[in-house]
């Protein structure tokens, strides 16, 4: 029996084949970053993790998360435009990028990087979920547009654990407004019960 279908020329060519030497680059570059805080040198690790692998998505979301920590909000940008590049699926880019537009005032741009987070999210990555909700309630609110937004909020009730639903309410409850000006906590109550 064969595994995998190793031997499977087809096979073969449709998955996508990791460098073990980037790979292990790339964590190396996350303990760096997260638990030394030694940026540069997490820097220069994801470089040679991209000069191995250019199309490595998370070595571009970890660039664009170190150059965000240093203030290079354009850079960064462009580290999230690289990942979503070599992974047009993959959300958390998407989000990544949509948080940035945010840092830079640029909430219309940033709502449709959300937006597009949304189109690919997997709905069992309950964390990620729950970062892009928050996300999108905040630039629904920061652009006015709070009817949308109290809609967000009651679709994040219904698709996040009880604890995380109530969390987002707690933060936004009392800043969004329906058109009519009534207290969202008929929001609560309607969600509640």
């Amino acid at each position: 029996m064969k595994i995998n279908n190793i031997d499977n020329p087809i096979s073969r060519n449709n998955q996508k084949v990791f460098n073990l030497k980037a790979e292990k680059l790339v964590r190396e570059a996350s303990d760096n970053f997260i638990y030394l805080k030694d940026y540069n040198k997490a820097l220069s690790q994801i470089k040679e993790a991209l000069d191995l692998d250019p199309k490595h998505t998370k070595a571009h979301l970890l660039k664009g998360d170190l150059l965000l920590c240093t203030d290079k909000y354009q850079e960064a940008l462009l580290s999230y435009d690289d990942a979503v590049s070599s992974n047009l699926t993959c959300a958390q880019a998407y989000g990544s990028k949509a948080g940035v537009l945010d840092m830079m005032n640029r909430q219309q741009e940033a709502l449709g990087c959300c937006e597009k987070a949304f189109e690919h999210v997997n709905y069992n990555d309950k964390q990620l979920l729950l970062a892009l909700y928050d996300q999108k309630i905040s630039l629904l609110t920061a652009l006015k547009h709070y009817e949308k937004a109290q809609q967000v909020l009651s679709e994040a009730f219904n698709n996040l654990p009880e604890e995380d639903g109530n969390y987002l309410i707690s933060c936004y409850g009392n800043s969004i407004e329906n058109d009519d000006k009534k207290d969202v906590s008929n929001l609560v109550l309607q969600l509640v019960y």
